[in-house]
């Protein structure tokens, strides 16, 4: 290893973080210019205005997960703005998202990266911008993958002229091949550069936000002031001599990984598994979270399900009967987020993960900035939507992880896109990788299941058991191809740059 390993959503993040460590940035540095430049390779996926979490690891040091997801602002009794319901036709199915200006979330990306830079940068933040500005004003040509993502989120993207502007030319809805440029927020880009976080959260960006919104939103000074990065102490798990490090509450996702981990761990204490028993292990997983999330006010309720008293009851349940009656939240088909691994020369590692859901269908105007629909992602408002009392965390799927060796050095730093499957896409690539002993390509490449309700969605290459394929409780959907729906694993070793190829990843050794 030269300068580090990189894995991102994009080519153009991969390149953009490689550069800021040939320039000697550390992997944090890296890392903030890899989002950054996402918010024009990867669009629709993350967002200046959207929310994430990095994983942190100073070599030496304990991890830090750096949570600057977005908060639901203070309703303050409000009950009338402009929040609906649009369809998206994935070809199988169509699913009802929420946008509008009253589906906006007060952001977190701006203040989370200005935030990490200053606690772990190294180089000036000038310079680690400087790519994701290029990018933003020369463009870049649409994937196979983004232009799929673009196309699916058509109904959205007309739905104002700034939105317009910038995804169609000629009134046609821009494809594949197509260039996708952003000059506007390469100014915004350059104007945090220079004034930190203060214009969007205390100053003429965050008025330019609000006024935008107006009555239709709900964001008011108030909650930008207020808003803050909080710095928590990860989830831990210890599989057979390494430690994993996960996203804790708020967050929802890190709490189930551990949960279903720990479930693994009480029935066998290898950690030895098949997919009969990892589909078991899912139905539980998925009814302790039904049971146990029952308050939108609370934001840690779910480590309740992290007690010796739950994990005992629910993994001495683990068996046919668990597959009966599954009840689970409804939750995103699509998973519209995006994750960066960075491992560099000094064993330092970034574990970040971002989103801006499907936009709410709004460009906050002068800035190329787009506005999150997080208050109307079911996943994040599980309990209902508008329904809290107090302005709160939402409680995120997102799960930046990485995985030390007992003598302190990185094993494995991962994350992942996808909704629902994040947990399940995690899982299987850190089992396959630990205990089933794949290389990193063989352990993200490998087909994946995952239950959602009594649906069980299998990839190609998965061979069952006969009690599976027969078992009446569960209805079977079988994939012709390895697809975005599962998850999009972005990884790397202290050996390998693994991107996801389900969602068009890029991953390189420099």
């Amino acid at each position: 290893m030269h300068r580090g390993l990189i894995s991102t959503g994009s080519k153009e993040a991969t390149q953009a973080a490689s550069d800021i460590l040939k320039l000697g940035g550390n992997a944090f540095d890296a890392a903030i210019c890899a989002v950054m430049t996402s918010m024009t390779s990867e669009v629709n996926l993350t967002s200046m205005a959207g929310g994430g979490a990095m994983m942190a690891y100073k070599n030496g040091e304990k991890p830090i997960l750096f949570d600057f997801f977005v908060d639901a602002p203070n309703l303050k009794n409000k009950s009338s703005f402009e929040f609906y319901k649009t369809n998206i036709d994935f070809g199988d199915t169509i699913q009802s998202f929420h946008i509008g200006k009253g589906s906006v979330a007060i952001p977190g990306n701006v203040k989370g990266l200005l935030h990490i830079h200053k606690r772990l940068g190294k180089i000036p933040f000038k310079v680690i911008s400087e790519p994701a500005i290029e990018i933003a004003k020369k463009g870049v040509k649409l994937s196979k993958s983004q232009a799929y993502i673009t196309f699916l989120l058509k109904n959205i993207l007309e739905t104002s002229e700034a939105s317009k502007e910038l995804f169609f030319k000629n009134d046609n809805l821009i494809s594949e091949g197509d260039l996708f440029k952003n000059e506007d927020l390469a100014e915004f880009i350059e104007w945090i550069s220079e004034e930190g976080d203060r214009p969007f959260y205390e100053g003429e960006i965050g008025q330019k936000m609000i006024e935008y919104l107006g009555d239709d939103g709900l964001i008011s000074h108030e909650d930008l002031s207020d808003y803050k990065v909080v710095e928590r102490e990860p989830l831990h798990q210890v599989i057979n001599n390494r430690i994993l490090y996960t996203n804790p509450s708020p967050s929802v996702g890190g709490t189930l990984i551990i949960f279903l981990l720990r479930m693994l761990n009480n029935i066998s204490n290898t950690y030895s598994f098949n997919d009969e028993l990892l589909i078991h292990l899912m139905g539980a997983t998925a009814k302790a979270r039904f049971k146990y999330f029952k308050d939108p006010n609370d934001e840690h309720q779910l480590n309740q399900i992290l007690t010796e008293e739950v994990i005992n009851k629910y993994s001495n349940a683990v068996n046919e009967n668990i597959l009966n009656g599954i009840q689970d939240f409804n939750n995103n088909r699509f998973g519209s987020t995006t994750h960066v691994s960075i491992l560099d020369k000094d064993g330092n590692a970034a574990s970040v993960t971002t989103t801006n859901g499907e936009s709410c269908g709004h460009v906050l105007p002068g800035t190329g900035v787009i506005l999150n629909n997080m208050l109307g992602e079911e996943d994040l408002n599980p309990l209902g939507f508008h329904n809290w009392r107090n302005s709160k965390r939402l409680p995120t799927l997102i799960s930046p992880s990485l995985i030390l060796n007992k003598n302190g050095s990185i094993n494995l730093v991962l994350g992942s896109a996808g909704s629902n499957r994040i947990r399940s896409a995690m899982i299987q690539v850190i089992l396959n990788y630990l205990i089933k002993d794949m290389t990193l390509e063989e352990s993200v490449y490998h087909p994946r299941i995952h239950l959602e309700k009594n649906e069980l969605h299998i990839e190609p290459g998965i061979n069952l058991k006969k009690e599976i394929i027969e078992n009446k409780n569960i209805k079977i959907n079988s994939f012709s191809e390895l697809n975005l729906f599962f998850g999009g694993v972005n990884s790397v070793s202290d050996r390998e740059a693994v991107s996801d190829p389900r969602r068009g990843g890029y991953g390189i050794i420099c």
